[in-house]
């Protein structure tokens, strides 16, 4: 029995490498959490911006991508590819998450923009030892409720 060959020849925009999210999110949750346990906000703002980039530019500038692109030579193509899209909405997730915490963490209210920045770095965490991505979960729900009729 012969193998399929690997799929990433395409190019297709629409398609992702499974493990570029997964280094995204283990960047993710390891700034969050050294920015956390460190005192540093810094780290908090600077993964917002990194995210809300990525999203404002339709994922044309995201700086854990252009990363994963350097990294690709070295771990080879996928096998396969799947749909970017719940990916892209839980990146969405993660950086209203990130700018609501760096929104509480400006306003003076640290233990509040800690704790909902751990809950992203918590969530990003998950996903990348895992493979259980909350937000591709809940992308999945919104398009079934969408189907249905009811959003």
């Amino acid at each position: 029995m012969t193998s399929a060959p690997p799929t990433d020849v395409t190019g297709d925009p629409a398609l992702v490498d499974p493990r570029a999210p997964r280094f995204g999110q283990s960047v993710t949750a390891g700034l969050l959490l050294a920015g956390i346990g460190l005192q540093r906000p810094g780290a908090v703002y600077a993964v917002a911006v990194v995210l809300l980039t990525a999203a404002a530019t339709g994922w044309r500038v995201d700086v854990w991508g252009a990363l994963w692109r350097g990294l690709r030579p070295v771990v080879g193509a996928p096998v396969e590819r799947e749909p970017a899209a719940p990916h892209r909405f839980a990146k969405l997730l993660g950086a209203l998450g990130t700018s609501l915490a760096s929104v509480l963490l400006l306003a003076g209210s640290p233990v509040a923009g800690h704790a909902v920045a751990a809950a992203v770095a918590l969530a990003a965490g998950l996903a990348a030892t895992t493979g259980i991505c909350v937000g591709c979960r809940l992308y999945r729900q919104v398009g079934f409720a969408r189907r249905l009729g009811v959003v």
